[in-house]
């Protein structure tokens, strides 16, 4: 292992769970102070509980923060910036784009672009994580995560199956969506599509097809390095490449290619693989 080694993995959650859960996922390594690195938004929520050393947010005009030890990521549409202050170990619950509001009891579109601590949000979510901290192993703190997802679905009504067809027709069009052309899509009405993406995903239909359409274009460059810049932003269904280029500019604060070539461990945990 390197010195600053930072090492990622993700874990299914069990039957139970998956309705609400895309993944647990653990982050553990030798961080490394001054190495701000950008997270990019993926189209999900999470729940992050750190149980190493706080982790450092820094904001656009220039100030900074250290984040909680536990805290709910809402939908994010740009960037964060974040750095490690040390020891790195933390677990993440990653949910469906459709299921954080519901799973916590939120205003989705009031998460949106916010990183507020959990227990503001989900005191008794809060409570049960703290067991987290106090594992004497990974497989101990695994079960914890578990258990405590568990005993708060048992709760909570299945999601409708009609909210996921709705996010994966946004996400899933090669073109600018509208409203109204999802809704013909899918075959409901224009109110619905609003409602059901501001109240339960928390972005807009062209928000969401942005993020998706951004993540896809990165593993594209990722997974397949001989394909040019500009087949790239056409497989991922960009106008072009200066349409890459700008919505990257936007969303990351850089060019693609800066992004792909940076190597920053923290940044490529949370692209898609």
């Amino acid at each position: 292992m390197s010195e600053h080694a930072v090492h990622y993995r993700e874990i299914r959650p069990p039957p139970a769970l998956a309705p609400f859960v895309r993944c647990i996922w653990r982050l553990h390594g030798n961080g490394s102070a001054g190495s701000a690195e950008p997270i990019i938004p993926d189209g999900c929520a999470e729940i992050v509980i750190n149980v190493g050393e706080p982790f450092i947010r820094y904001m656009a005009d220039g100030s900074w923060h250290r984040q909680p030890f536990r805290l709910v990521a809402g939908q994010i549409t740009r960037a964060l910036t974040l750095e490690p202050s040390g020891r790195i170990d933390i677990w993440g619950i990653r949910f469906h784009p459709w299921c954080a509001a519901t799973f916590l009891g939120a205003s989705a579109s009031a998460l949106r672009d916010n990183l507020v601590s959990l227990d503001s949000v989900a005191r008794p979510l809060d409570d049960a994580f703290s067991a987290v901290g106090e594992a004497r192993s990974e497989a101990a703190a695994e079960r914890a995560i578990i258990e405590a997802l568990l005993q708060r679905a048992s709760r909570l009504e299945l999601p409708s199956a009609n909210v996921p067809r709705l996010v994966a027709f946004a996400s899933a069009s090669s073109e600018t969506t509208s409203v109204s052309r999802l809704a013909r899509q899918a075959g409901v009405s224009s109110r619905r599509i609003q409602l059901v993406f501001r109240d339960q995903v928390g972005l807009s239909p062209k928000q969401l097809l942005r993020i998706t359409r951004f993540q896809r274009a990165l593993r594209l460059a990722r997974t397949r390095p001989e394909l040019s810049w500009g087949r790239v932003a056409q497989l991922a269904g960009f106008y072009d490449q200066a349409h890459l280029i700008h919505d990257s500019n936007d969303i990351a604060g850089c060019t693609p290619r800066n992004l792909v070539d940076r190597g920053a461990a923290l940044t490529e945990a949370f692209l898609e693989a």
